[in-house]
């Protein structure tokens, strides 16, 4: 920064820092859009086998294997292996559900091998042609900084193609997600691509053309090949096929292509984003259940209206000059999506809004108010600072969108207008949460009035098609021009003429006025479209600025204000745009006399809505610059009348009561100073003139004025100090006054508050008491009469009853006994026609039997007809019988029903009996009732009268106490407010002597002070002497004790060496010692007491290693002895091999424990010393 190419070389580093992190961005966008996808594997209709997919090569005894291997390898937990085999397991199958594709990885480092290359070949080549110019370092700088400049401006190229690629993949995710929540749309107008997926002749240009002898179906790409021609709208690809397309065309090709691509699906998805979510605006929550948005009313359009509106489109682009073009698609999508968004945001914020108010609905109002306020920001195009960018904004009057901002600083302007998190993706998928939030806090009710509102912008936005022209917007300036001319020079012209002029004018504009089709001149009819919303918000913004300003609010928020503004803006604005296109047209009859306030004015026949909004628009500017006009004007008079004020003065007190502000109130007076003419007249006095212009002042006139000069400022500070403190003491003492009278007037009005609040209180209470206890008596009264008539009505309904009942007994007894009679009459039908009937067939049988007897001729037919004869007397006996039997039985049966007769009439003889012993219960009951609700009622007005006496006389007794406790304080206050006035003359008298005592204290202070200061001096050099006598004796014994330590050190150092000898020589002992013990292998009893004494060692001791035991006469080793003699002993304990350690550290903390504890502390000590000694020289 320092060199002369610093910021240069600074601004190289930074577009290179730049551009890596862009590309970093840009791969990690495309990778993480690309893993939203799964692979889908077919299902096998074989067996099942452990592999996953064909391409899994491994043996199903993998895992045996490797379990095998492991066990071999080493011990290991067995449940801690088939836990992490079997999480590894899950792990990998959740990541092979989603993979990504090669193509998603972007090597940074490939991507900058060719840029690398053209820059180096570019070295090479101008290193050679310039020559003698290299030997320059300068030149040499500038060559490197071009290079690098354009091999980041070539890799930014290529990186874009990914960052694009990551965008239209992102889109389309959420295109698919959308779908998949209208899946009648999904299969009716979209086409899905496939992983991969081969293209052929059909699916470029070619599948174009149309051949009326066959069906195909349309081309499976967006653009063509060389994204030159746009071939299927409604062609949603695989991001596979994303990651590919247009790779074989050069950068800028593939970039334009990619750009275009971009542009296409990001406006047919917010047009689909704000079709589904308009579609499911009407839905009920509770309908729509856990997210499933099947139900869509039809109030909304449904699902009928997104299927006509996607038809719509594709029947606007085939009617675009070029329908393969996609820039004139891309327009036209793009055109067609910022008029469905506008037309939202202005139904919302404008005529929701004054609908609400207008119809008193201020609730609903109020909600949309809030809702919107977020949410339509989030829907436009409006700039929206970064989080970053809170304490690096763009410098004012700058603003993020402005070229010149974008010029001078173009991080801090990308920052304040591209969102929150400008390096993420813009959230397009919360168009439906916004527009959601918008209508979240309205009813069913003002649902329906809401989809009202928009339809009714709809259908102005159709008449507008009718009766506007693209350049009626920039033909209202001429025409207004032209009619303030006309104005002025037909004033002298003949009145009769005029209208008929206008009329022949009118008619042919109509004429020539021709509407415009959004089927047939689709870019036309929404560019016009998007013109005319433009200018309603604008007219909005300045028609609520206008409104406030006459009404002196700041929001108009209620609905007296809205009716007011309303009233204010029809007779103010409107009436006179209507009247001035009226004379336009020649119809200004139509608005001549007084307007109503209720009356609607209505446009002339043949105006458009736009030229009658541009025409208020201009007059709002106009009354705008008015006031501004007139505001300015007034703050000049203001300041001039202030400023000649002040010069008028010529009294000799300054003019404070121009300078302060209008909120004071307190007037103070201050002397005019007359400083700089006394110290001209001083200096002047002395002055001698020369020749010429000059002027000769003595060294000691100057000197002396400059000190009458500082005298004078210093009295006129000191009266101004005075003349301040004396103003702010009165002032504060008038405001302790008025404060003290204020409390008075408080505590006054608290005493009379309380005291009328309580004798109303008692009033009330009695009031109260009165009116309960009558409340009671009343209420007690009609629960009785409520009773009496509940009793009433079922005593008459049971009497209803019984009356019914007692007549339909014997219509039941009447058809009982004709059912018992008809049934006894049936039985002996029945009988008897048995009888007949076997009689009949006995008679039939006999005369078979003599006719079979009379035509059997043969001999020994005499056997069989006795036996016939036999069978007859037989049945004979056996149908008297039955006879006797059918008799019986009906004996039996009128037996039976004279029975069931008796019964009956015991039946019904035995109901009345306890029918009328019912009753005489039930009157018993109630009059028990009565008896004791009227005992009850005597007994709670009794203990109401108790309670009421006794609150009476607590009330008596409070009353007594609070007018005791009232003439108390009474008399309290008079004896304080006497104190108090004693206590103040006494405090004014001790004031003023306090004054004059402090002012004499302050002038002994001063001197006793320097008087200090002159003992404190000497002081001070006596003690700079002692402190440098002292720290010469210190350097000496600091000399002398490290002399002691090190000698003390050496000793010791000696010592830990002799130790080491000594105890060398006990190990060599040892070791020569341990050859002839005898040897045995140990046993399991002995290898756990050894191992329990060890883990209770070192349980009992907190130290490690433990203190080791020896049993008397045992001869240690170095080594362990496996084969001890006794194995019964539990004392017995192996030596570890690292006494000679545990031995040194001993020894070693034994010496240091010899040192005196107070040795190092008078080290630091004196380090301190020697510290302050330097301190205090320096």
């Amino acid at each position: 920064m320092v060199e002369g190419n610093g910021l240069d070389n600074l601004r190289v580093a930074v577009q290179c820092q730049v551009v890596q992190k862009n590309a970093l961005m840009s791969a990690v966008q495309q990778a993480d859009v690309c893993s939203f996808f799964q692979e889908v594997s077919a299902p096998s209709d074989g067996t099942k086998s452990g592999r996953k997919s064909p391409s899994d090569s491994r043996s199903e005894k993998s895992s045996l294997t490797a379990m095998t291997a492991s066990i071999v390898s080493g011990p290991v937990n067995v449940q801690s292996m088939t836990s992490s085999v079997v999480f590894a397991s899950k792990l990998k199958t959740g990541m092979e559900r989603h993979k990504r594709s090669p193509e998603a990885f972007v090597s940074l480092q490939l991507e900058k091998v060719p840029s690398r290359d053209v820059m180096l070949n570019e070295y090479l080549t101008k290193k050679q042609g310039m020559g003698t110019l290299m030997k320059s370092n300068d030149e040499v700088e500038k060559l490197k900084r071009n290079l690098i400049s354009n091999f980041c401006v070539r890799f930014q190229r290529r990186i874009s193609q990914y960052s694009l690629r990551g965008q239209i993949i992102a889109y389309l995710n959420s295109t698919m997600t959308l779908l998949e929540e209208f899946p009648t749309t999904r299969k009716t107008h979209f086409l899905f691509g496939l992983p991969n997926e081969k293209k052929t002749d059909k699916d470029d240009k070619k599948g174009l053309k149309t051949d009326p002898r066959t069906v195909h179906k349309r081309p499976k790409r967006i653009l063509s090949a060389d994204g030159t021609a746009l071939l299927n709208l409604w062609f949603v690809p695989h991001h596979s096929e994303v990651l590919i397309m247009y790779k074989t065309l050069d950068d800028d090709s593939c970039l334009r292509a990619l750009r275009l691509t971009l542009q296409i699906v990001a406006a047919l998805h917010d047009i689909l984003q704000y079709l589904c979510t308009y579609s499911k605006l009407g839905s009920s929550h509770a309908r729509m259940g856990s997210k499933r948005m099947e139900f869509v009313t039809a109030d909304w359009g449904g699902t009928e209206g997104i299927s006509a509106e996607l038809l719509e489109i594709q029947r606007q682009i085939d009617n675009l000059e070029d329908p393969t073009s996609p820039q004139e698609v891309c327009e036209f999508l793009t055109l067609r999506r910022d008029v469905m968004f506008l037309e939202f945001d202005t139904s919302v914020r404008h005529s929701m809004c004054d609908t609400y108010l207008s119809t008193r609905n201020v609730k609903a109002y109020q909600s949309v108010t809030d809702n919107m306020h977020f949410a339509l920001a989030n829907l436009s195009n409006v700039q929206i600072p970064a989080v970053y960018s809170i304490y690096l904004p763009v410098p004012e009057p700058l603003e993020a969108r402005d070229l010149s901002a974008q010029t001078l600083v173009p991080w801090r302007a990308f920052l304040g207008r591209r969102g929150p998190f400008p390096t993420q993706f813009w959230e397009f998928r919360k168009i439906e949460y916004n527009m959601q939030l918008c209508l979240a806090g309205l009813r069913d009710v003002d649902r329906h009035v809401a989809n009202g509102e928009i339809l009714g912008v709809s259908l102005l936005m159709e008449d507008v098609l009718q009766t506007c022209q693209p350049d009626d917007l920039y033909n209202m300036d001429c025409e207004s021009d032209d009619e303030s001319t006309t104005d002025k020079n037909t004033k002298n012209k003949n009145d009769e003429k005029i209208p008929e002029e206008r009329e022949s004018i009118h008619s042919l504009s109509v004429v020539e006025k021709k509407p415009i089709s959004r089927s047939k001149e689709p870019i036309v009819a929404y560019g016009l479209l998007k013109k005319f919303l433009i200018l309603w918000k604008i007219l909005e913004v300045f028609k609520k600025d206008w409104g406030k300003r006459k009404l002196g609010a700041e929001e108009i928020n209620t609905t007296i204000l809205y009716k007011q503004y309303c009233k204010l803006y029809k007779v103010e604005i409107l009436y006179p745009v209507l009247k001035s296109i009226a004379r336009k047209y020649g119809k200004s009859d139509m608005y001549e006399g007084m307007i109503n306030e209720n009356e609607p004015l209505i446009a002339p026949v043949g105006t458009s809505e736009m030229e009658v909004r541009a025409k208020q628009l201009i007059r709002l500017l106009d009354s705008l610059e008015a006031h501004m006009i007139y505001e300015l004007r007034r703050k000049i008079t203001k300041e001039h009348t202030l400023v000649v004020s002040e010069r008028a003065r010529e009294e000799g007190n300054l003019p404070t009561d121009l300078w302060k502000k209008p909120v004071i109130n307190e007037r103070m007076t201050i002397a005019k100073p007359h400083i700089a003419e006394d110290f001209s007249r001083l200096l002047m006095a002395e002055a001698r003139s020369s020749e010429g212009d000059e002027i000769i002042i003595k060294r000691d006139a100057l000197n002396k004025s400059l000190s009458l000069l500082a005298n004078m400022v210093m009295q006129r500070e000191r009266s101004n100090f005075e003349s301040y403190s004396m103003y702010y003491e009165n002032l504060l003492r008038h405001h302790h006054q008025l404060l003290y009278q204020r409390e008075q007037e408080i505590k006054q009005l608290k005493d009379t508050s309380k005291n009328g609040s309580s004798s109303a209180f008692v009033d009330v209470q009695c009031q109260l008491a009165d009116r309960s206890h009558e409340l009671i008596l009343e209420i007690t009264a009609l629960r009785a009469k409520i009773a009496e008539m509940r009793e009433q009505a079922l005593t008459m309904e049971r009497d209803v009853r019984e009356s019914v009942k007692d007549e339909y007994n014997g219509l039941v007894q009447n058809l009982f006994s004709t059912c018992f009679t008809l049934k006894s009459r049936f039985d002996e039908f029945r009988k008897q026609l048995y009888d007949d009937m076997f009689t009949s067939v006995g008679d039939v049988r006999r005369e078979a039997v003599e006719t079979m007897s009379k035509l059997k001729s043969k001999p020994g037919g005499m056997e069989e007809e006795d036996a016939l004869q036999r069978n007859l007397r037989k049945t004979e006996e056996l149908r008297q019988i039955r006879h006797e039997n059918n008799s019986l039985n009906r004996l039996v049966m009128k037996m039976r029903t004279m029975n069931n007769w008796k019964r009956t009439h015991l039946k019904e003889y035995y109901e009345n009996m306890v029918y009328n012993l019912r009753q005489e219960a039930d009157r018993c009951k109630k009059d028990y009732l009565e008896i004791t609700m009227m005992a009850d009622e005597e007994v709670i007005l009794l203990r109401q009268q108790l309670i009421s006496l006794k609150k009476a006389l607590a009330n008596s007794e409070r009353e007594r106490e609070d007018i005791q406790k009232q003439q108390l304080k009474e008399m309290k206050s008079k004896k304080e407010l006497e104190h108090k006035a004693e206590q103040e003359a006494r405090s004014a008298k001790q004031l003023e002597q306090a004054r004059q005592a402090n002012l004499e204290r302050l002038v002994e202070e001063l001197e006793d002070k320097d008087v200090r200061l002159k003992v404190m001096s000497v002081e001070q050099e006596k003690n700079l002497k002692m402190n440098h006598i002292t720290q010469n004796k210190v350097r000496k014994d600091m000399g002398q004790m490290k002399k002691q330590l090190h000698h003390e050190r050496s000793m010791k150092l000696d010592a830990f060496q002799r130790v080491d000898e000594l105890q060398t020589q006990v190990y060599d002992y040892e070791t020569d010692f341990s050859h002839f013990l005898p040897s045995r292998p140990h046993t399991a009893g002995t290898m756990r007491s050894v191992k329990s004494r060890d883990r209770t060692s070192r349980a009992s001791t907190g130290i490690w290693p433990p203190p080791t035991g020896y049993p008397p006469n045992f001869n240690r080793s170095l080594t362990p002895d496996p084969w001890p003699k006794e194995p019964d002993s539990d004392r017995i304990i192996q030596r570890p091999k690292t006494v000679s350690g545990r031995l040194r550290s001993k020894i070693t903390d034994q010496l240091l424990y010899d040192v005196e504890p107070d040795r190092h502390e008078t080290i630091m000590q004196l380090q301190e010393m020697e510290k302050t000694q330097r301190l205090t020289q320096k």
